[in-house]
């Protein structure tokens, strides 16, 4: 079952990317032009001007999703492939990975949750979508803070699960539900990040 809502999952998020580009080209809202005007690592947000504080900002997200590139492979590529969990060395690098994740998670929520509040505008925009009624969305970064946020709150049932399944105070019954939640919880921020990602590279592109 796993498999099957990964995999859907998974088309859901890329058939969404694609159309997603496909109106804004017909929109014609990427201008080729400005592609010159790009520093040539803007695909993770590199500038020229950058402060010290900002590259440190920047190098960390890159540790950070190289971590969660390296977990996905190890955990998803033998489940989604054969329907097999990890062992092994898999397993060492998957687990040996897991605590550079968190501590680049703690960095980012820190470095970067104040340049990712709500501002009163999207706030306002956030219950005029709730309540399905029509919101200004020109420039809008509410759904990439959004998916931020989103993220950061997913690490940590996925952490702290993962983390508790480790003693045998939850018994066998116990560990198979926390696997579960891990498992699942892991699925939730991989999908959260990549669309994550994908409307930062979209925004730094625009």
């Amino acid at each position: 079952m796993f498999r099957d809502i990964s995999y859907s999952i998974f088309v859901i998020i890329f058939l969404g990317m694609v159309m997603h580009i496909v109106a804004d080209l017909v929109k014609g809202k990427f201008d080729s032009k400005s592609k010159g005007q790009l520093h040539k690592f803007w695909w993770i947000g590199w500038s020229n001007g950058l402060s010290c504080f900002s590259k440190l900002k920047r190098i960390v997200l890159i540790v950070a999703v190289t971590c969660l590139i390296v977990m996905f492979i190890t955990a998803f590529s033998g489940r989604l492939a054969a329907n097999q969990l990890m062992t092994g060395y898999i397993l060492m690098i998957h687990v040996g990975t897991a605590p550079v994740f968190i501590v680049c998670i703690v960095f980012l929520i820190v470095s970067w949750g104040y340049q990712c509040r709500l501002t009163e505008n999207e706030w306002g925009e956030l219950l005029n979508r709730i309540m399905l009624k029509p919101a200004s969305h020109e420039n809008s970064m509410l759904f990439l803070k959004l998916t931020f946020w989103f993220s950061m709150g997913l690490s940590v049932p996925v952490s702290l699960s993962m983390l508790a399944s480790m003693f045998t105070i939850f018994g066998t019954h116990g560990q198979e539900v926390l696997f579960n939640i891990h498992q699942y919880t892991s699925l939730a921020l991989v999908s959260s990040v990549v669309i994550h990602l994908y409307l930062l590279l979209r925004n730094q592109y625009k």
